[in-house]
């Protein structure tokens, strides 16, 4: 029928609705078994009719439980932490740290369930944490071996430990330098940069040194759910944190910088853009005037509103303008509480309007007008104690030290040859072995290092002679 008819026919339109029919009354069946819900067909068709719902939607119907922030299993860490470290003076037994703590997860969560045996304040992955416990066995077995090798002579405990594969009788502990942490969001924010600002705040949020970070922004924004979760990232970084525009501050730009306590902006910065919009692609007219004809058959009045040879219905254009007001309402909400600002204050600036950072500065969408050094300057300053302090910027290049520094640093790669001979009778033979394992796979990839010493110190540290 496709190539020779313009529409369904008769037997062919029965098929497909038979079809639809019966995927779209199994996928309904699971959705009720699976939710413990009985709905009847009044309450069916007019889910259907009504069209995309909202997570306020679908929790009030219980197709959800509850509203998570983008990455829940944070919110549940963080809520561990501040029950665990904030108001300990204040919970007298077990008991009222477990309320405390029940109390803190139903407020973020908004559920009523018993969180008591969840005490975990970090996080690791299961494939991280089984090369932890591998290296930790690997690391034990080393520590033992390079720990007797060091004591067969000074000479070698003195090139063991010069190399770092021995301890020293006493290591000097590094000076605690307080530092400021700049970390840039630049470009467009999609699932690939947000992923790498993430990344980078997790690491800032577990350095006890750094006590600010500054956020430089130069982007339009992106992605509602990508700035979303940049969002909620900062939200628990447990640091003040202080925002820097650069040329581009708006919308999804502007969103993430409303954690901030204070927003510097350049006189020129583009900023604001408070709005959202969506896009419903109508080429029914193009389709109709170069001949081509489309049919179709919907279960429920929105199942073929994104279908671009689908004409926007006044129904279509109702439910897509529904979800952008409720986008758009969260984001005011967002930059009010933020800014501390009304509601009502924050839609007189928003609109999707753009304002320059002197314009910003005036309507109160941003604090001062400066650029990056004047912000860490105010961060240093405000945030900090010591006259010498460290600013750090991320997210890191990768650079050389990264390769001597990773799972195959100098040390490791040394120690795990020196291992591989370490039971070997022949010393020829155990050479070659060395060498061969050294040279095979360890180095192929990456930077050749040397190691240089005379021949004789250097046999008596691989074969652990005298």
């Amino acid at each position: 029928n496709m190539f020779t008819e313009d529409k369904y026919s008769k037997p062919h339109l029965e098929a497909v609705k038979s079809m639809t029919a019966s995927l779209n009354n199994t996928i309904f069946s699971c959705i009720e078994k699976s939710r413990d819900l009985t709905f009847d067909s009044v309450m069916r068709k007019s889910m259907f009719d009504y069209g995309s719902l909202s997570a306020a939607n679908g929790a009030d119907l219980g197709l959800i439980d509850a509203m998570f922030p983008v990455d829940p299993l944070l919110s549940l860490l963080h809520a561990n932490k501040e029950v665990a470290a904030g108001d300990k003076e204040k919970v007298e037994d077990g008991k009222d740290l477990i309320k405390a703590k029940k109390a803190k997860l139903e407020e973020i969560f908004g559920l009523n369930k018993s969180f008591d045996k969840f005490v975990a304040t970090e996080q690791v992955s299961l494939v991280k944490y089984h090369e932890m416990m591998k290296k930790k066995a690997k690391l034990e077995e080393r520590r033992k071996y390079f720990t007797k090798l060091a004591e067969s002579s000074t000479a070698t405990s003195l090139i063991l430990s010069t190399i770092g594969l021995a301890p020293r009788e006493a290591k000097l502990l590094p000076s605690k330098v307080e530092k400021v942490a700049v970390v840039t969001v630049d470009g467009s924010i999609g699932s690939s940069l947000s992923y790498e600002i993430i990344e980078s705040l997790r690491k800032i949020r577990t350095d006890d040194d750094v006590k600010c970070l500054v956020l430089r922004v130069n982007s339009p924004g992106g992605s509602v759910t990508s700035s979303e979760a940049i969002l909620e990232e900062l939200k628990i970084l447990e640091k003040p944190i202080i925002c820097s525009m650069s040329n581009y501050a708006a919308s999804g730009g502007y969103y993430i910088s409303t954690s901030c306590e204070k927003m510097f902006a350049n006189p020129t910065t583009i900023t604001g853009s408070i709005g959202v919009f969506g896009i419903k692609l109508d080429a029914s007219k193009w389709a109709k005037d170069y001949g081509i004809r489309t049919d179709y058959y919907p279960h429920g009045s929105h199942a073929a509103s994104l279908n671009p040879l689908v004409p926007l219905t006044p129904r279509t254009k109702g439910n897509i303008t529904r979800l952008i007001a409720g986008h758009y309402d969260y984001f005011k909400n967002i930059v009010a509480n933020g800014r501390s600002m009304s509601v009502d204050e924050v839609e007189q600036v928003a609109q999707g309007r753009v304002w320059t950072g002197e314009q910003a500065k005036e309507v109160g969408l941003v604090d001062r007008l400066g650029g990056l050094d004047r912000a860490v300057s105010y961060a240093k300053s405000t945030h900090t104690k010591s006259e010498s302090v460290d600013v750090e910027y991320w997210p890191r290049k990768k650079g050389f030290w990264d390769f001597i520094s990773g799972k195959e640093s100098i040390a490791g790669i040394i120690s795990e040859a020196v291992a591989l001979v370490k039971n070997s009778s022949d010393e020829t033979d155990s050479i070659v072995h060395l060498f061969n394992e050294m040279s095979e796979l360890k180095f192929a990839e990456r930077p050749h290092f040397m190691l240089t010493m005379d021949e004789k110190t250097a046999l008596d540290l691989i074969l652990g002679r005298e």
